[in-house]
């Protein structure tokens, strides 16, 4: 069996689980401040390691971000963790209140990564970021990064002011978003399972530039080795992403917001069942789908949740699976 974790830790800012969480001044921290910000990622380490996932995917994380301490979250939670497979992937470099750009490299482990990381290193800053992450205790084969583009622009107007007046409207323009997979050997986790590759992300908020995304991060991962698992901060419900087709649904649960969810935007996508005539699924599954020549089994969930943790205004959505076919 295989535990996927996905959380987006909203660049880990104490949320509605804080109150319970171990150890004091987790609730009114301010992240601000380095040590403080350690605490609360080591608060929320010590829970990811309660609920034993294998692969932990994280969306909305900051690297060298004033307001989470300058720290490298994705860096600090596998040292906390005691996992040395780990990847961050930048979908805009810069600091969250300024200008943001596309990253030369997402990894933004070099100054170099981001088209105006000399700035920031004569200022002994280091590189800045906001992304998603996966970190893993099983071996990783190979990372791969995919852009999923912004949706357009959205321009407002001021009801307060003349429609001649330039300052009654405001122009918004949408996140930059991507994809980052793992194709990691799962070991005895999922027994007969050469390489599984895992994917993160975040989408738009708007749902028609969510679904195309969506597409283009399911057509990216299904080129890697399979099986699949696509996890992420979604922002679309249940009922929104069920109509698309796009892979198959495996845990459930609400998920926001976290102090009462009463909806799901965070999902785990796998590899469709094969369809009988009557377009339900054929049992027993064979043969199993072929990937580069090569046939992989497909997966299913035997158990499922979530949980609110010490930070985010969204809970953790988990599923274990398992081999079939």
């Amino acid at each position: 069996m295989l535990r996927l974790l996905s959380l987006n830790i909203q660049h880990a800012l104490p949320g509605a689980g804080a109150d319970e969480a171990p150890g004091p001044g987790v609730a009114d921290a301010d992240i601000r401040d380095p040590t403080a910000a350690r605490a609360v990622l080591a608060a929320l380490a010590e829970q990811i390691h309660e609920l034993s996932p294998d692969v932990v995917a994280l969306q909305e994380v900051d690297t060298g971000q004033a307001r989470s301490g300058f720290l490298d979250q994705t860096a600090v939670l596998a040292e906390l963790l005691g996992w040395e497979s780990h990847r961050f992937a930048a979908a805009y470099a810069g600091p969250v209140a300024g200008l943001r750009r596309r990253p030369r490299r997402s990894a933004l482990t070099e100054h170099a990564d981001d088209a105006l990381g000399l700035g920031r290193a004569l200022l002994g800053r280091p590189p800045a970021g906001f992304g998603n992450a996966l970190l893993t205790r099983r071996p990783v084969v190979a990372w791969h990064v995919q852009r999923l583009g912004r949706g357009p622009a959205t321009l407002t107007r001021r009801t307060d002011r003349p429609a001649w007046d330039p300052r009654g409207y405001e122009l918004e323009t949408s996140t930059m978003r991507n994809l980052l997979t793992a194709t990691l050997d799962p070991g005895d986790a999922l027994t007969g399972v050469g390489t599984l590759s895992v994917g993160t992300t975040h989408l738009a908020t708007r749902t028609d530039t969510a679904a195309r995304q969506l597409a283009a991060a399911w057509g990216a991962l299904a080129t890697l080795p399979g099986p699949h698992l696509l996890a992420g901060d979604y922002n679309l419900r249940t009922e929104e992403l069920v109509p698309l087709g796009i892979g198959r649904q495996v845990g459930e649960g609400p998920t926001y917001p976290a102090a009462r969810p009463d909806h799901r935007i965070d999902h785990v996508l796998t590899d469709p069942w094969p369809t009988g005539v009557n377009g339900a699924p054929a049992f027993p599954v064979a043969p199993a789908p072929v990937w580069s020549g090569r046939r992989y089994p497909l997966l299913r969930a035997t158990a499922w949740g979530t949980r609110t943790f010490v930070v985010s205004d969204h809970a953790g959505t988990w599923v274990d699976l398992e081999p079939v076919g």
